[in-house]
């Protein structure tokens, strides 16, 4: 069974309903990879035997994160027509989803600086962003959700 997208309407750029179907895509890439770095990074924590092992799995997780989340955040802008704000949901929506792609790039830039090379306690300070960016993830996904279903 295959989902059968209506044609592109050429009087209004690209029928919204292709950008929808895209953003809803595209944004599971980079939820699935930022939650599985922060895993492999607490377990690399955690288990001083693997953690060069675990560091590696996640150091590409979140750099896979970082590269999906431009994809989310541009399928997002274009499915919002290029309003980074909005209102209502959107705008929770937003709140949720622009921190979230900060945070992703912002972790993954550091983590690819450092190559491993940090202390405990700044490795420590990176877990505890990474979990309050897996949060921000969580609630822009549920608040995409609800923005989909209307409710």
């Amino acid at each position: 069974m295959s989902v059968r997208l209506p044609p592109c309407d050429t009087s209004d750029d690209v029928n919204p309903i292709f950008w929808i179907h895209l953003h809803g895509s595209l944004t599971h890439f980079p939820i699935a990879f930022v939650f599985g770095a922060a895993l492999f990074e607490a377990l690399g924590f955690i288990c001083a035997s693997k953690r060069r092992e675990f560091g590696i799995v996640g150091s590409w997780f979140l750099l896979l994160a970082g590269l999906g989340a431009f994809g989310a955040m541009f399928s997002g802008l274009a499915t919002s027509k290029w309003n980074p704000w909005g209102k209502d949901l959107l705008l929770q929506h937003h709140l949720f989803a622009w921190p979230s792609f900060a945070l992703i790039v912002g972790l993954a830039t550091w983590r690819l600086a450092v190559r491993g090379g940090s202390s405990r306690p700044a490795f420590l300070v990176y877990l505890s962003i990474m979990a309050l960016t897996c949060a921000l993830v969580g609630g822009a996904g549920f608040s995409g959700a609800k923005l989909l279903l209307g409710r």
